[in-house]
């Protein structure tokens, strides 16, 4: 587990020295995340990266993609229910631009 903690701390530090908060479409991708009511996990997802002995690795994998099964991406086919929702996401991607 200590080498999964350190793999993920590594690649948020370096995410966070690469990008730009400023950026318009890091501002556009924040904005798109709030309307959608997309919020970080409330503790980290450590993908396993460590060498382990075969049946802990299974058994490590099977846990990371029950985790991340939930946080996958929303795709293009969501379905606008409302005026007020189509506002809303009219609205973040006009402020992200």
């Amino acid at each position: 587990m200590l080498l999964d903690r350190d793999d993920f701390w590594l690649n948020s530090e370096y995410r966070s020295w690469i990008t730009d908060p400023e950026d318009p479409e890091v501002k556009r991708a924040q904005a798109m995340r709030k309307a959608r009511g997309i919020k970080p996990p409330q503790h980290p997802i450590l993908a396993p990266v460590a060498l382990r002995p075969k049946q802990f690795a299974e058994i490590r994998r099977k846990q990371y993609e029950e985790a991340i099964v939930d946080r996958e991406p929303v795709t293009g086919d969501r379905k606008i229910t409302s005026s007020r929702e189509f506002a809303r996401l009219l609205t973040a991607r006009q402020q992200g631009a």
